[in-house]
Parts: C-alpha cells; sequence; structure tokens
C-alpha cells in the first residue's frame, strides 16, 4: 500500500477546495474611489465585519483573513461617514471566499 506525501494530500486538498469555492484578495480595497474603513459605523463592527461586509459587496460569502493599516481617508460601508486625518483605520488587504458560480478563482 503507498503511503501519501504531505506534497499528495496538499494537491488534493486544493483539488477539492477550488471546486468549492473561489478566493480573491484585493489590495487596498476601496469602493467609489475611497478606501474602506475598518468599521462599518463609529467604532463599531471594526474588523471582520467590515471586511465581511466588504466581500459580501463584491459577490463573496466572507472574508478569510484581514490586515488592517493607517489611511489618511476612509468611507465606512455601514453608515457612509468619512473619517479624515491621522486616526483613520482602513484595510492593507481582504481575502475573500465565496461560491464558484459567483466568483472568479484566483491564487493569492
Amino acid at each position: 500500500m503507498l503511503k501519501p506525501t504531505l506534497a499528495t494530500l496538499g494537491i488534493l486538498l486544493l483539488t477539492a477546495s477550488a471546486g468549492e469555492a473561489s478566493v480573491r484578495n484585493f489590495f487596498s480595497p476601496a469602493v467609489e474611489g475611497s478606501r474602506i474603513d475598518s468599521c462599518l459605523s463609529g467604532q463599531k463592527d471594526c474588523g471582520k465585519p467590515a471586511a465581511d461586509a466588504f466581500c459580501v459587496k463584491e459577490g463573496f460569502t466572507e472574508s478569510i483573513l484581514f490586515q488592517r493599516e493607517a489611511a489618511s481617508s476612509t468611507r465606512q460601508l455601514g453608515s457612509d461617514a468619512i473619517c479624515e486625518g491621522e486616526t483613520c483605520m482602513s484595510f492593507r488587504r481582504i481575502k475573500c471566499v465565496g461560491p464558484a458560480e459567483t466568483a472568479e478563482l484566483t491564487q493569492n
């Protein structure tokens, strides 16, 4: 009996996952020319809820990874409020996942 290697298992896992969902990275994500704020409204629903809202807006199911960074100007997806100045926090990257039929498969 052959023993599967880690590389073989990794390929099988990627093949199974690729058929079920699409993944896409968005770097410095923006909507209507404005960087996305890391909070949906005020200082509420920050991080994953805001990243999830962006992914849904782009046709994906949810975010599976996000990284934040300071930005000079951002727009909150939940309230449409604008933040300007040194205290604004945006996303450097959001990685979204969703059904294969609604999103283009990318490897990033």
